[in-house]
């Protein structure tokens, strides 16, 4: 996903509907090219998957939107955690183990850099 338009810090990129999926059932999704495409609902491991553009945005470093979980809307948001310009691309660490991302994900090796390796380099 890139930005079409320059994005404010702060601003609220999309606001998408999602499918609730309890924590207990998150291996089976995991067997599934679905797994793929799960995010972290809330701290209970509960999952879900994301309806909408949002479930395209890459995993990447650093990251330049963040996702938070609206509860009541049953919504993921997806906020602009710096300013984004025209043409640039939406990424967000996608909180995983270097190996996670080559071997699930398909991430290319020299991309699949977490934040923590980000933080000891």
């Amino acid at each position: 996903m890139f930005a079409a338009r320059d994005i404010a810090k702060g601003t609220l990129v999309l606001a998408d509907h999602v499918i609730f999926m309890p924590g207990d059932e998150s291996d089976h999704a995991d067997k599934t090219i679905v797994g793929r495409y799960v995010f972290q609902w809330n701290e209970d491991d509960d999952l879900c998957v994301v309806l909408g553009l949002g479930s395209l945005i890459n995993h990447g470093l650093p990251e330049n939107v963040s996702l938070v979980s609206n509860y009541e809307a049953m919504k993921m948001e997806f906020y602009a955690l710096t300013d984004i310009k025209a043409g640039e691309e939406l990424v967000y660490d996608y909180g995983q183990d270097p190996e996670d991302l080559i071997e699930y994900y398909g991430i290319p090796a020299e991309e699949a850099v977490t934040s923590e390796d980000a933080d000891a380099a």
